[in-house]
């Protein structure tokens, strides 16, 4: 009895309890349609009541699931659902990947969860800034511009209300690398920098690293920003929507393919006031001739095809152009004119295949072209100001001219120039990464790219006699080139490889290498970095990172920084890359589901920064005679020469410099439910300096205190108000130490020799304003910038149509923030007379958008 009992739960054991407990592990990925992966997706299966959420690299894990047929599904805001029929057995892998397609930007309220914001705490990338498209179009004072968004973000300042350009942790421009749908762009910038390339209606996501950034990035010392452009819907064979901003309009299409479950995407922008502002200038006299104020027009596209479950292709392709065409006008009251021819073209074509062969691996490669070229024709009188105090008519200031020279006196005179500049900026890459998801807590990233780059930069510029000689008797720009053209082809490459793999529950490290080659310098460098995150509970993260970066010279880079070097010097082989070592570490912490946390230190250690040479060259002063009139050249000894500095074009390693800081940054996310607040405060305290020749000197943008506090509240279906306040210290700035004689050189009759004198006019001595030597530079500051914008957009449904409207006011309270200064010096008193130059006044503009 007891033998059989035991024989039948021996039997019920091995086939039938099994019958009951087949269960396996499932696991897979998530990706977008582009073959990007998804963090923060929602993974499950409805009827079993099991879930989970895509780690990093995309990847998810269902564990005990029973064999035999299920629905599978993934749901992400911003991104329709993906449902698919899965048979689960014991002897497949049970592997699965989810591709979740992209909706459209809707016009309406957007709902953004906690958790599609939250950062993965296995991510172990610091100073990470995320923000979604919508904010980038609808915070107040942005322009609907995805660049000026970013600008109230902790660690980020903006040069002026002029420019959409980043200056990040005390880094300048030229060392943010920007790169859109996996290509690198060289000028993201539209209307001279007052807006950026990249169309808010339809980028579909915005990440700025501000420091610390793996090893998968390269060239570049302070930041990255990766703009993602989204693919055009699915749904409708034709979608639309039309938009007018500040500066443009705007007209998106968008579609599905009939083959190869394929969808386009089509926008056009283009500016319109000036259309309307130009004949009106035109028609007062201020311009002659065909004009064309300041003006940009482009064209974008991308087409997404997937011709199999496991490859997709996207196609991308913009064309922009810039122009500017003006002359001053002949019956103008300014005796100042001015002329500007100026065209500059942005053109970029990239090809990306995306391959899973698998749910563990994914590869991209990405071939692309791009090209910035331009050329400009300038010329102008100017200087009527420094040489009498009213302004005068041209006709009154000619008339006073003859008058003098009827007396025998030395007529004031205009300094006249002219000239042209072209630059084209060529680069063709090849790009490939692969991505090796060994399991969820253990994700491989291996990559390189060849680029070939061609820079070729031409301009000659003609200076009238006198300006000729003021332009020689100044150190600072005599070594300057009147004409200059050169073409530059080189190669530049690189490898990397990076390890993100979750050693304990808590902690995950990503140990990274890179290896560059910079052929313009001929020389290789290998950057190791590494970053780390330690989760201390389940809301609270603890980061850090450290990591040596490098950036190559490049005429493509000297359009952000503003230095012309002259790189086809032979001093250019006995460069080094310029050089960062980052250290950065920080705290983040969701206080609610809804507020979110984070404080931030970092220090960044600069070497081998690039400067113009300085060569020891003979300069000029002269000293006062006591009891003489200083109005007159007896008031003044002849002119001394005495050993000083002048600059070059050659460049040269001779600088060095630190940036180090901390910040704060308090988001309340707009979330799901009935709380309708939401924005964000932003606070940096930060230093940074550059050392030279034994002098400490502010970086330009040097701003101690940076606070921004950014806001949007949802008051009803049909209405949104948004506000920013921002506050920041002045800018260094050079203040003048006083007033001298003008020591020019001009060429004696007599020898044919250059001789220094004092310069004069009709009026006596010309004074020049006195800076100071390098001791004194950016030793002051401007005044304190403070300003706030605010927007109200409201909604409506007409003709089956979906209608927004808004109103946008700059600078509401009318602050008069400080730009710059000019000086010029009262012939009556002596005295230095300071004219600040204002950025944006009150701004209010209006705006809608409409989709169809």
């Amino acid at each position: 009895m007891i033998k059989h009992l035991f024989s039948s739960i021996l039997l019920f054991s091995i086939f039938i309890l099994p019958a009951f407990a087949q269960t396996t592990d499932i696991r897979g990925t998530v990706a977008d349609q582009t073959g990007t992966p998804l963090v923060g997706a929602t993974v499950f299966i409805k009827q079993l009541e099991r879930g989970t959420q895509s780690k990093t690299g995309g990847a998810f894990t269902l564990t005990s699931i029973p064999v035999g047929k299920h629905i599978i599904e993934a749901r992400l805001i911003g991104y329709e659902s993906a449902r698919k029929e899965i048979t689960i057995t014991l002897s497949n892998m049970n592997e699965y990947q989810l591709v979740l397609r992209q909706t459209a930007l809707e016009m309406k309220s957007v709902e953004v969860t906690a958790s599609r914001r939250k950062q993965e705490q296995s991510d172990t990338r610091t100073s990470i800034l995320t923000i979604e498209p919508r904010e980038a179009k609808f915070k107040a004072g942005a322009a609907e511009d995805v660049l000026r968004s970013l600008q109230t973000l902790p660690g980020v300042v903006a040069p002026s209300d002029f420019s959409s350009q980043l200056i990040i942790r005390g880094s300048g421009p030229d060392q943010n690398l920007i790169i859109m749908d996996n290509i690198e762009v060289f000028n993201p910038y539209r209307l001279y920098g007052f807006v950026s390339m990249f169309n808010p209606e339809t980028v579909s996501g915005i990440t700025l690293m501000t420091g610390g950034f793996p090893a998968k990035y390269s060239d570049r010392l302070s930041a990255v920003l990766d703009i993602t452009n989204r693919i055009g819907t699915k749904d409708h064979t034709l979608s639309s929507m039309a938009n007018i901003s500040l500066t443009n309009a705007n007209l998106v299409m968008e579609g599905a393919l009939p083959f190869l479950d394929g969808s386009w995407i089509l926008s056009t922008r283009r500016t319109y006031y000036d259309l309307i502002a130009g004949p009106i200038a035109k028609a007062s006299g201020a311009v002659d001739g065909d004009i064309a104020l300041p003006n940009f027009r482009d064209i974008q596209v991308k087409i997404a095809l997937t011709p199999h479950p496991n490859h997709s292709f996207t196609i991308n392709g913009i064309s922009s152009r810039d122009n500017t065409e003006l002359t001053s006008g002949a019956q103008r009251k300014q005796a100042d004119s001015i002329s500007i021819f100026d065209k500059s073209f942005n053109d970029v074509a990239g090809l990306t295949w995306i391959w899973s062969p698998t749910s563990k691996f994914i590869t991209t490669t990405t071939l692309s072209y791009y090209q910035n070229t331009g050329a400009n024709n300038f010329g102008g009188e100017g200087g009527s100001n420094s040489l009498i105090s009213d302004t005068v008519t041209r006709e009154s200031f000619e008339k006073l001219q003859d008058s003098l020279k009827k007396l025998g006196i030395e007529a004031p005179r205009l300094y006249s120039i002219e000239g042209s500049t072209s630059f084209n900026f060529k680069k063709t890459s090849v790009k490939s990464e692969l991505s090796w998801n060994i399991s969820p807590e253990h994700l491989i990233e291996v990559g390189g790219a060849l680029d070939f780059i061609t820079t070729g930069v031409d301009f000659e510029i003609t200076f009238d006699p006198r300006l000729k000689a003021l332009r020689a008797s100044n150190p600072r720009f005599a070594a300057l080139p009147e004409s200059f053209g050169t073409s530059i082809d080189y190669l530049r490459s690189n490898l990397y490889a990076q390890d993100n793999i979750k050693l304990t529950k808590a902690l995950t490290i990503q140990p990274g290498l890179r290896f560059d080659r910079f052929e313009i310098i001929g020389r290789s460098y290998i950057s190791p970095r590494l970053s780390a995150s330690v989760a201390l509970d389940e809301v609270t993260t603890l980061r850090s990172a450290w990591g040596i970066y490098y950036q190559s010279p490049g005429y493509e880079k000297l359009f952000d920084r503003q230095v012309f070097l002259d790189l086809t010097t032979s001093a250019v082989q006995s460069l080094r890359a310029e050089k960062a070592i980052h250290y950065i570490l920080g705290l983040e912490r969701m206080l609610t589901p809804e507020w979110q946390v984070r404080v931030e230190g970092y220090y960044k250690d600069f070497n081998d920064l690039i400067l113009q040479e300085k060569l020891t060259g003979t300069n000029y002063r002269t000293e006062r005679i006591e009891g003489k009139d200083i109005t007159k050249r007896e008031g003044w000894s002849a002119p001394i020469a005495f050993q000083g500095d002048s600059l070059t074009t050659t460049p040269v390693n001779t600088a060095t410099g630190n940036a180090y800081g901390v910040e704060f940054f308090l988001q309340k996310m707009q979330s799901v439910g009935d709380n309708p607040f939401y924005g964000w405060l932003s606070y940096s305290f930060g230093f940074a300096n550059r050392y030279r020749d034994g002098f400490t000197i502010p970086f330009n943008f040097d701003r101690r205190h940076n606070l921004s506090i950014t806001g949007g509240w949802k008051v009803n279906s049909w209405l949104d108000v948004n506000f920013t306040w921002s506050y920041g210290t002045g800018f260094p700035w050079t203040k003048p130490v006083g007033i001298k004689p003008r020591i020019i050189q001009e060429k004696d009759t007599l020898t044919g020799q250059n001789i220094a004198k004092i310069d004069e006019d009709w009026r006596g001595v010309v004074f020049a304003i006195d800076r100071g030597g390098d001791e004194n530079l950016n030793q002051a500051r401007l005044p304190d910038y403070h300003r706030l914008d605010i927007r109200g957009t409201t909604y409506a449904d007409w003709f089956g149509w979906k209608w927004s409207f808004y109103l946008d006011i700059i600078n509401v309270y009318n602050r008069k923030n400080i730009l710059s200064e000019n000086y010029r010096i009262n012939r009556e008193t002596l005295e230095i007379e300071t004219r600040q130059t204002s950025m944006l006044p009150i701004l209010p503009t209006i705006g809608f958008s409409v989709k169809f």
